[in-house]
């Protein structure tokens, strides 16, 4: 069976998020994508796709133990073709793993209706994404130090499914 791009970039998320459930670990439009030039000190990871994660930070920026929170992270498509991300309100490439202090919590959610057209980030572009998908929640239970481990999901220009992950360190207080 083949899949539209549309319907490639809609199940990818839902993947990340079943994928995590089988592990155990246990809003406005615009705010999931928007485009930005990028950096001048950005590098590329020449030896991966050239799609790179960073600047990856909760929101809000001081979370407090018993809180619900999301992810911001920066896209940057340093590839030598345009990648397509899951964006809008129903939609997030944006995933993450926390080794300790968070619960991944599936909140009672009744679907999304308002679906959106993928985000196309050209060559050379960044683009800043929040996380993680609607229905499912970040809740901070302890204070502490957190590693945890973020992840992008995207597809190529040809249609070819990619991801990019990184890890990130961040406090809860």
């Amino acid at each position: 069976m083949h899949l539209s791009k549309l319907e490639q970039v809609t199940v990818l998320p839902l993947v990340a998020i079943l994928i995590t459930a089988i592990i155990g670990i246990s809003l406005d439009q615009n705010q999931y994508a928007y485009s930005r030039s990028p950096k001048t000190n950005t590098t590329a990871n020449l030896a991966g796709s050239g799609v790179e994660l960073i600047d990856i930070h909760p929101s809000p920026s001081n979370v407090k133990a018993g809180s619900n929170f999301e992810l911001l992270a920066t896209v940057v498509n340093n590839s030598t073709d345009t990648i397509v991300l899951p964006a809008g309100r129903c939609d997030s490439p944006l995933t993450a793993f926390f080794t300790r202090n968070v619960i991944i919590r599936q909140d009672q959610f009744q679907g999304c209706t308002a679906a959106s057209s993928p985000f196309e980030l050209k060559k050379g572009v960044e683009v800043t994404v929040v996380g993680p998908v609607p229905g499912t929640l970040y809740q901070a239970i302890k204070a502490g130090e957190t590693p945890a481990t973020a992840t992008v999901y995207y597809l190529t220009e040809n249609g070819q499914p990619g991801n990019v992950t990184k890890p990130f360190v961040f406090v809860i207080s």
